[in-house]
């Protein structure tokens, strides 16, 4: 046999090799390599899986990425400014230094998610699932967080002015030198809530009393 014919047959062993490996790897991946793809091209990516997904750094401004499961994703330091994520679920997902500034996360599951420093101004949040989520200063300012559930959210330094947290549940959330300055506090649950010296909406420093913001920091009797 010749060195050619050799050659030949061990490149082609080499190809069925590498075709039948595909074809099985192929099914278990193919949605979520696909949906990844489909979304740095298109920016459009509804109802997609990209769980675990990194997308760390990548500039998707006005993306729709509405009831996208996005768990465990690592989204540090990306922007999504203005994106549709409406009923996504972010829960556990890294974000780190991210500008969602403008984007639209009404309903999205945020529970367990680092938003460390992150850029949130204008952000609609409206019924989020805000769960034990880590915003520790994070910029907030003119966020719409009505109705949002916050329980033992990290809020420690977080900038929240001119926000609206009507009807919010931050129950237990640590909110030390956070800004609630021309903020909405009507019927927002602030049981158990730790805001030291925070600055409150009539621009004072906390005193024990967020009653008369219309908030509500005593559990009520059953």
């Amino acid at each position: 046999m010749s060195i050619t014919s050799w050659f030949r047959r061990l490149s082609a062993i080499a190809l069925t090799i590498i075709v039948s490996l595909t074809i099985f790897v192929l099914p278990a991946n193919a949605f979520v390599a696909t949906d990844y793809q489909k979304l740095l091209l298109t920016k459009e990516c509804v109802g997609c899986d990209l769980s675990g997904a990194d997308l760390y750094g990548k500039v998707l401004d006005g993306a729709n990425l509405s009831n996208s499961n996005l768990s465990g994703a690592l989204l540090n330091d990306a922007r999504l400014k203005g994106a549709n994520l409406t009923k996504a679920n972010l829960s556990g997902a890294i974000l780190m230094g991210i500008t969602l500034s403008d984007a639209d996360l009404t309903g999205a599951n945020l529970s367990g998610a680092d938003l460390y420093n992150a850029l949130m101004s204008r952000t609609i949040l409206s019924k989020a699932d805000l769960t034990s989520a880590d915003l520790t200063e994070a910029n907030l300012t003119e966020a719409n967080l009505t109705e949002a559930l916050g329980k033992n959210a990290k809020l420690k330094g977080v900038i929240l002015s001119r926000s609206n947290l009507s009807g919010a549940d931050l129950s237990n959330a640590p909110m030390r030198n956070t800004r609630l300055s021309d903020a909405k506090l009507k019927g927002t649950i602030l049981v158990g809530a730790d805001l030291s010296n925070a600055v409150m909406p009539d621009g004072t420093i906390y005193n024990g009393d967020v009653t008369k913001f219309g908030a509500i920091e005593v559990a009520p009797k059953s």
